[in-house]
C-alpha cells in the first residue's frame, strides 16, 4: 500500500459508479466478502479484488475499521470541544497536540480554520472524569488556551455514514 502524505497538490482519482458501490459497501462493513461485493455490484471476484486493491494504491480507501460500541465500555459523555488559542508558543503549542494524541480519551483532533483553532472530541464516563481531564489540560496549557468551548451530545441519530 502507498503511504500516505499530506503534501499538496493532490492528485484526484477518479471513482466510477462500480467503484462507487464498492465504497459505499465497505463502508457499512469493511468486512463484507469479496463473493458478497462482487456479486452485488456485477463483476467477477477478480475483477472486483483488483478494483479493491487499486483503490487502497490510490489511497482512496485508508484503512479498515470498526465502530466501538463506546457506551458498553461506560463511556457515556461524549464532549466535543472547541479551542481558541492565544499567545502560542510552538513549543507549548506541539506539546498540547501530542498530549492530546496520546490522551486515550480523545477520539478527534483537529485544527481548524475559523472561530476556534482546535476541535477536540473527548469521551468520558461522566461529568466528574471530564471535569478531572478538563483541570489537567487548562492546568498543563492554560498559558495558550484563550476560550475553552464544550458541548454535550445528548443523543447521537448518525456517525460516519458516507456515501459515494
Amino acid at each position: 500500500m502507498r503511504p500516505k502524505t499530506d503534501t499538496f497538490p493532490i492528485k484526484l482519482r477518479e471513482v466510477d459508479e462500480k467503484d462507487r458501490q464498492i465504497l459505499n459497501i465497505l463502508s457499512k462493513n469493511a468486512r463484507t466478502k469479496l463473493t458478497v461485493i462482487a456479486r452485488q455490484i456485477g463483476l467477477s471476484v477478480d475483477s472486483t479484488k483488483k478494483r479493491i486493491q487499486k483503490l487502497e494504491f490510490d489511497g482512496v480507501i485508508n484503512k479498515y475499521t470498526i465502530q466501538v460500541g463506546v457506551t458498553k465500555l461506560g463511556l457515556l459523555q461524549a464532549t466535543h470541544v472547541y479551542v481558541k488559542l492565544k499567545d502560542i508558543v510552538k513549543e507549548k503549542y506541539n506539546a498540547l497536540i501530542e498530549d492530546m494524541m496520546k490522551n486515550p480519551s480523545v477520539i478527534d483532533l483537529m485544527t481548524m480554520l475559523g472561530d476556534y483553532d482546535l476541535y477536540i472530541v473527548f469521551l468520558s464516563k461522566d461529568n466528574m472524569e471530564m471535569d478531572e481531564m478538563k483541570l489537567e489540560i487548562r492546568e498543563k496549557f492554560g498559558s495558550i488556551i484563550g476560550e475553552w468551548k464544550e458541548v454535550v451530545v445528548s443523543r447521537l441519530y448518525k456517525l460516519e455514514e458516507y456515501r459515494f
